[in-house]
């Protein structure tokens, strides 16, 4: 039986790209030596420049030229070198080591270049998150996904995706913001649906996409889209169109994650990771 080519994701639970680049060429290169033909790379990222440095970059080039699709989720929520207020004035950053918006959007163009087609970047303003600091102060970075969205959707990139922090979903997650004082705010049914009525308008507006990721109360929808995938490939190879929905709303296609399980730890720090360990 000839097997189908595969999707690897690299990957939904850490940001390879910037901190494990060699392991995405090792975890690539071992599943070709066994016989696997790799359709479509998938790069999640937060940190844009990472896709440009060696050895990645070379490597990525060189599976262009032997038929594989490069497509980038790359995640911007205008939370980089924001701060909220924690217990005794501490200063607590949602986002430590990751880029501002300014920074991480700097080289979209380029991104633009090397993908071949801005249909092949999937921007993502996940999550949104809405928490109340230990003064009662509210924090959110909401109205980020518009603003980033009217700036991208001139450069042609037409795919956007947002979901909401939630509270009561990951116990470790909640326990991180209480610790230092901060209490996450869950949007309820009816403020998702506005919000999302909201984008369709806007999505409308600019003629781009906006859907949401595994939001309680939306339509499911599908981050890594096998159909898209096949559409965009230069070669239109087939895939397995399967969906072994990860989640309940998840609607994604097949794919090969190499993020490991446990997770590799992500050098972000992001205080809403689900994949950081219980202790971090």
């Amino acid at each position: 039986m000839v097997k189908k080519p595969i999707v690897i994701s690299a990957s939904r639970m850490t940001d390879m790209p910037a901190f494990y680049p060699e392991a995405i060429i090792s975890e690539i290169e071992m599943r070709k030596s066994k016989g696997f033909t790799i359709h479509t790379i998938v790069l999640w990222t937060k940190h844009i420049r990472s896709i440009f440095k060696e050895p990645l970059f070379s490597y990525l080039k060189e599976q262009q030229k032997s038929g594989t699709q490069l497509y980038f989720q790359l995640t911007v929520t205008g939370m980089g070198s924001d701060v909220v207020i924690g217990y005794h004035q501490r200063k607590v950053f949602p986002e430590p080591c990751v880029p501002n918006m300014k920074a991480s959007l700097a080289h979209v163009d380029d991104l633009i270049e090397f993908a071949r087609n801005p249909h092949r970047i999937r921007l993502r303003v996940d999550p949104l998150i809405r928490v109340r600091d230990s003064q009662g102060n509210l924090y959110e970075n909401y109205d980020k996904l518009p603003e980033i969205i009217e700036l991208l959707a001139p450069k042609a990139i037409k795919n956007f995706t947002f979901s909401f922090l939630e509270k009561d979903i990951y116990k470790k997650v909640d326990n991180r913001f209480s610790r230092q004082g901060i209490e996450i705010i869950s949007p309820d049914i009816s403020e998702r649906k506005l919000f999302a009525e909201n984008m369709n308008t806007l999505a409308d507006n600019l003629k781009v996409s906006i859907t949401s990721c595994s939001v309680p109360g939306l339509p499911t929808s599908a981050c890594i889209n096998g159909q898209l995938l096949m559409n965009l490939h230069d070669q239109h190879w087939p895939l397995d169109l399967s969906q072994p929905h990860s989640r309940e709303l998840c609607g994604c296609t097949k794919s090969v994650d190499i993020g490991g399980w446990p997770p590799k730890v992500c050098n972000s720090g992001c205080m809403y990771c689900y994949a950081r360990p219980k202790i971090l």
